[in-house]
């Protein structure tokens, strides 16, 4: 998987929670938009909602087993909850670490 497939994924997860949710968001959806903060249309249930449902579409469709929302995740400088960018490049790395 590349890392564009990987930020489609993470796009169209991040899309789907807002459609779900009821919430409109006028912004681009693209790798700078935020997650978490004051910007972001997420509150803490659709950030939830949005890595579980991240770590089960890759488990789904790329067979890979991760965890997003850990003690190493927590504990990064820069969050990698922090922007649609951020959370590709975590999980980029947690399956380049597998395989």
């Amino acid at each position: 998987m590349t890392k564009i497939e990987i930020e489609q994924a993470v796009i169209a997860s991040f899309k789907q929670v807002i459609t779900n949710s009821g919430k409109s968001y006028d912004g681009t959806v693209d790798t700078n938009t935020p997650i978490m903060g004051s910007e972001s249309p997420f509150d803490s249930i659709d950030l939830v909602t949005f890595i579980v449902a991240l770590e089960q579409m890759i488990e789904d469709d790329w067979l890979f087993s991760v965890t997003l929302a850990d003690d190493r995740a927590m504990s990064q400088t820069i969050s990698p909850f922090k922007t649609i960018q951020t959370i590709s490049d975590y999980i980029e790395l947690l399956i380049k670490e597998q395989q």
